[in-house]
């Protein structure tokens, strides 16, 4: 018993201790934000006296609203294409048996073991020959094509996990296979389905590197390369940045807590750890 309470005790040590080393980059965004043009370059971790007028002037001093604009136009398409892809492909996987289905699958599945710097080159290449570049094209149309192996393997595993019955019961109703997916398995699959739409959100919306290579007109830049303006040459205005930067996190802050028990249960019941 005394055992137990002992290594109790230091793993909430240890919990305590790493929560404490994650909070510590983002106190020092907030009182980097909160800072006077003044303090930027001083050694003090706080501000002498907080400026929250910093975060009227981060968002008036780029086109806030006009890249804002631009990441939904992205945002939205890739929220689409990615689950309803995702879910197709995890299906067949799940649910019919085909000649090579294991190949296949392990094919799927390699293909989350190469970087992405692996086909930065290639993927450029190809939509440069179809004439996408400096548009939104390559940021939103590969969406449509599957959405992401990681997300077909977590939606396959949920789907694996739902008895054959309800398909069967489905088609003695006269239920076809596309009415069974529609009808039966994308209801249930309701919590790992929000879990796939929450971290493509987050990935669309934290995406720095793929405006950065196919835009370069400034008109079309998203958020994410919208708040590199605040970094100049010789100076670089940090309050500016870290108040803007709060900003761009706060939706994913707020659509974290309030989803994060489909989160939670999308990727426990995906993984067979709940019970």
């Amino acid at each position: 018993m005394k055992n137990t309470k002992l290594f109790t005790g230091l793993a909430m040590l240890l919990l305590l201790a790493g929560a404490v080393l994650i909070m510590v980059p983002l106190v020092w965004t907030v009182c980097m934000a909160l800072k006077p043009d003044s303090e930027i370059y001083l050694k003090s971790f706080f501000p002498s006296t907080p400026v929250f007028g910093n975060f009227k002037r981060a968002l008036t001093s780029i086109d806030f609203t006009r890249y804002l604009w631009n990441t939904v136009k992205i945002l939205i398409p890739n929220l689409i294409g990615t689950i309803i892809t995702s879910a197709i492909v995890a299906y067949g996987f799940s649910r019919f048996n085909f000649k090579g289905k294991r190949v296949w699958f392990l094919i799927l599945l390699a293909t989350m073991m190469l970087p992405g710097q692996v086909t930065m080159i290639p993927q450029y290449l190809i939509f440069r020959q179809l004439g996408w570049v400096n548009t939104a094209k390559p940021l939103i149309i590969p969406a449509f094509f599957g959405g992401g192996a990681f997300y077909i393997f977590l939606l396959r595993q949920y789907m694996s996990g739902i008895p054959k019955d309800f398909d069967e019961a489905a088609r003695i109703d006269g239920a076809s296979s596309l009415r069974i997916f529609s009808k039966v398995i994308m209801p249930m699959c309701k919590p790992v389905l929000t879990a796939v739409g929450i971290f493509t959100f987050m990935g669309v919306w934290n995406d720095f590197n793929g405006p950065l290579i196919y835009l370069y007109d400034s008109k079309k830049f998203t958020l994410a390369l919208g708040l590199s303006f605040f970094k100049g040459l010789y100076t670089s205005k940090w309050n500016l940045l870290m108040a803007a930067t709060l900003v761009v996190m706060l939706p994913i802050l707020i659509l974290f807590f309030v989803a994060q028990d489909y989160i939670i249960d999308g990727i426990s019941i995906s993984s067979g750890t709940k019970g």
